[in-house]
């Protein structure tokens, strides 16, 4: 970086000089002011350029520590890292985040960040006793981190109702997937004529003498569509 070739002294011209040295600070201050802004900024001597004031680059100037430590307030900068400018951001609270690193990205330390985000994100989106529906296996766990564990194996899900004993407490199981009962039948009459054989039947109730009793399972599984589930646990 160039130094100014006109130095500026704020002190000149002092009160009682000519008009003439006025005028004189007036142009020393315009070149010294466009050679400044000209080392990050398109600035031309005649002022009138489409791209005039856009910038061509930021200078950074190498610090100990750019942390600032106020409320509300955080910096980017360069930053002395093993005797290096390095490209650092600081919070408020003067904790640093080191982004670049022997002329590459700070894969490391950016990634520990990322991490500490996303922990804040999933404890925010995703707290513990978080239900995760999902058509695949992969546990939550391996990309939003926390421990999550399979839930619900061959049930479905069913809103509390606290009127209801049978759902009135939360992971309250209950249930049947088949439900079993005997059908009791007496058989009548029978007539016989040719080759044909009538069957008439009907249903008795069980004090009948003449009445057989036999179970039989009915499925009560509702359509459904499988899926993962998992609940967050830690």
């Amino acid at each position: 970086m160039s130094i100014p070739t006109v130095a500026l002294n704020e002190a000149s011209p002092a009160g009682g000089h000519y008009i003439r040295d006025g005028n004189d600070r007036i142009m020393e201050y315009k070149t010294q002011n466009r050679e400044i802004l000209e080392v990050d900024h398109v600035y031309p001597s005649s002022g009138q350029s489409a791209d005039a004031g856009k910038h061509k680059q930021v200078t950074l100037t190498e610090l100990a520590d750019i942390g600032t430590g106020a409320a509300g307030y955080a910096a980017l900068g360069a930053q002395t890292c093993d005797g290096k400018p390095e490209l650092v951001y600081t919070d408020e609270d003067d904790d640093d985040v080191q982004i670049t690193k022997d002329g590459l990205i700070n894969h490391t330390a950016i990634q520990n960040a990322s991490d500490e985000l996303k922990a804040v994100l999933v404890d925010l989106f995703f707290p513990i006793g978080f239900i995760y529906i999902t058509t695949v296996s992969t546990n939550p766990g391996t990309y939003l981190g926390g421990t999550w564990a399979a839930f619900g194996a061959g049930r479905v899900l069913v809103g509390l109702d606290a009127t209801d004993t049978d759902f009135d407490t939360s992971e309250e199981t209950g249930g049947s997937k088949t439900n079993s009962h005997t059908h009791n039948v007496t058989y009548t009459n029978v007539m016989s004529s040719g080759t044909v054989t009538t069957v008439y039947l009907h249903r008795r109730d069980t004090s009948g003498s003449d009445a057989t009793s036999a179970p039989s399972d009915e499925s009560i599984v509702q359509p459904y569509i499988v899926v993962y589930m998992f609940k967050r646990t830690a």
